[in-house]
């Protein structure tokens, strides 16, 4: 499998809310990103690319690449990975996500099917379309969106044909997203 899917990892938000670029973040001493690439490289091997302008990401030694359009958000980086990738599937992560598992993952790539364009995960009733899997063919959607200024991801997610895999039990804490320094202490 390590050939047929490359994960991108969203690292180019502002972090307004945090104050600080999230993936930086130290999680028992390893920043986040670290955390994301060490979950994903069973499955994808060394094929990450880190999607940000910063630099500071290069110390991981995976491709790093910038938004094609400067701040278009979410939309913008997955639209910026998908005219990027090389491969039909694609793991798409936001960097604000460092509790994840390879478990988890795994069973989202397994669970996976490809009469869908995009597969997401949900905990509770939030599904994470930045801790999902999407299809290249995507890249057309997202343009359009990028195009006619829609940048509500969430919107992107609706016009393509997806499916909602709801965490099973044991993984619903790892699909939490860590965006303000309240939830960052509630963690360490």
């Amino acid at each position: 499998m390590k050939d047929a899917i490359t994960a991108y990892i969203l690292a180019g938000g502002k972090s307004s809310r945090m104050g600080t670029d999230k993936g930086l973040l130290s999680l028992k001493g390893k920043p986040f990103v670290s955390h994301i690439c060490e979950a994903l490289q069973p499955i994808v091997g060394s094929n990450i690319v880190i999607v940000s302008a910063n630099s500071d990401y290069d110390f991981l030694g995976f491709s790093r690449i910038e938004d094609l359009i400067d701040d278009k958000g979410p939309v913008g980086g997955i639209f910026t990975a998908l005219k990027h990738s090389k491969t039909k599937l694609n793991f798409v992560l936001s960097v604000d996500a460092p509790l994840v598992s390879t478990d988890l993952l795994q069973w989202l790539a397994d669970k996976h099917e490809d009469l869908y364009m995009m597969s997401q995960v949900q905990a509770g009733e939030k599904a994470s379309p930045l801790i999902a899997i999407y299809d290249r063919s995507c890249k057309i959607a997202f343009g359009e969106h990028l195009a006619a200024k829609q940048l509500k991801l969430r919107e992107v997610v609706e016009d393509l044909s997806h499916q909602t895999l709801v965490v099973p039990e044991k993984w619903q804490n790892q699909v939490r997203n860590i965006n303000t320094p309240e939830e960052y202490k509630k963690i360490q």
